[in-house]
């Protein structure tokens, strides 16, 4: 019956709590895992929470954990699965992959595992039919998106489409391509819109090839103008742009990730897209994860520490998707007119492709505006929609 607690560098022993000890350790770890759903980045709005349940998850590599009793929130864009005795397990809609019920058991199974809950008692149909309208919710408000974006499309290809591009993922060019070639031409024409055609097309081609990727995702905030991202491998310079955005007149940056550690990259030359291909579907489901947040991926270590930053410190020693951002980082290049732009592109892109320390980033000599200063809005995740 001894509770001890790791606070930083400080461990504190708790004793003594006699028949309290069960409820307050609880407790303790509600309250705690309340901060991490806020601190993690996993807050939304809920639809229904407080559905108790018991719940195990089998991994892709066959390893299971036991979360024991769990409360289960359903939330606009993902199931918050919340243990008594465990961090709480973020799983989004656009991950699932199958739901099947064997008996009273739901087993759903993600691309990154199965979930299986069991002892729902009377809520297992309610809660079956309401996970499934909640997927079906966020599947329709894709497919408005895009009827918005591709309007020639036919119904069926529409269909397609919004189950590769749930929750605002980023699609390959050549996976709608093969839906239909003339889909992918709307949406580079929304890029037109948002003010970033040329810097797409400026880095297509530095990149060679028709590996580009562009998601959309529909902002509540501004329903008139969808959020717009962009990746773009470029293989030459061991780089994966990106870009985001939801407006023209948004203040913007261009953001750069290593694919292979710099002192393979000159042995992988041959072999660098197919890397470069894989890091491009992880970038995704990592920007998902921490609900397309920039400002965590290249606040510097120090600045996590200051007030205004603090709300990401958790969630930077916590998220293994953020930290992967965060290593992967080269450094970002801000738009203040194209000439500049390109050249501090290049800078970067050359800089990353000499360095052989895969911790150095890249930053323009002259200072770089705070996230305020670029554009605090533009920082900021996209109200879930579609």
């Amino acid at each position: 019956y001894r509770l001890s607690v790791q606070v930083k560098d400080e461990k504190l022993d708790l004793l003594h709590l006699g028949n309290k000890y069960e409820d307050f350790v609880r407790v303790l770890i509600g309250q705690r895992n309340e901060t991490i759903i806020n601190d993690l980045l996993m807050q939304e709005r809920v639809r229904r929470g407080g559905i108790a349940a018991i719940c195990s998850v089998k991994g892709d590599q066959g390893k299971e954990v036991d979360l024991g009793n769990c409360e289960l929130r359903l939330c606009d864009t993902a199931l918050l699965i919340i243990p008594d005795y465990h961090e709480p397990v973020r799983v989004p809609y656009s991950f699932v992959t199958s739901v099947q019920a064997d008996g009273y058991i739901l087993h759903i199974r993600t691309e990154d595992g199965v979930y299986s809950l069991s002892k729902l008692g009377r809520e297992f149909t309610p809660f079956s039919d309401d996970f499934d309208a909640a997927r079906q919710e966020l599947m329709a408000k894709a497919q408005g998106l895009l009827r918005e974006l591709a309007p020639t499309a036919a119904p069926a290809a529409i269909h397609q489409a919004a189950g590769l591009m749930g929750e605002g993922r980023a699609v390959r060019r050549r996976d709608i391509e093969q839906i239909d070639p003339a889909m992918w031409k709307s949406f580079e024409r929304q890029l037109d819109v948002a003010g970033i055609r040329q810097e797409y097309e400026f880095l297509t081609a530095l990149a060679g090839t028709d590996q580009q990727c562009i998601g959309f995702k529909q902002d509540l905030a501004q329903k008139d103008s969808p959020y717009l991202w962009f990746l773009i491998p470029i293989p030459g310079s061991n780089a994966i742009a990106m870009e985001a955005t939801s407006s023209a007149e948004a203040g913007r940056a261009t953001y750069f990730f290593r694919i292979v550690s710099r002192e393979q990259f000159p042995k992988l030359k041959k072999d660098i897209m197919a890397k470069a291909e894989d890091l491009v579907m992880e970038i995704n489901r990592c920007m998902l994860a921490i609900n397309f947040r920039r400002e965590p991926i290249y606040l510097a270590e120090e600045k996590l520490t200051e007030p205004r930053y603090l709300k990401y410190y958790y969630s930077v020693l916590r998220l293994p998707e953020l930290q992967k951002l965060r290593r992967l980082f080269i450094g970002r290049v801000f738009h203040r007119e194209q000439v500049q732009w390109e050249q501090d592109t290049r800078e970067l892109l050359a800089f990353n492709a000499a360095s052989r320390d895969d911790a150095a980033k890249w930053a323009k000599a002259t200072s770089e505006p705070d996230a305020d200063e670029e554009n605090g809005a533009s920082e900021e995740a996209p109200e879930n929609g579609g």
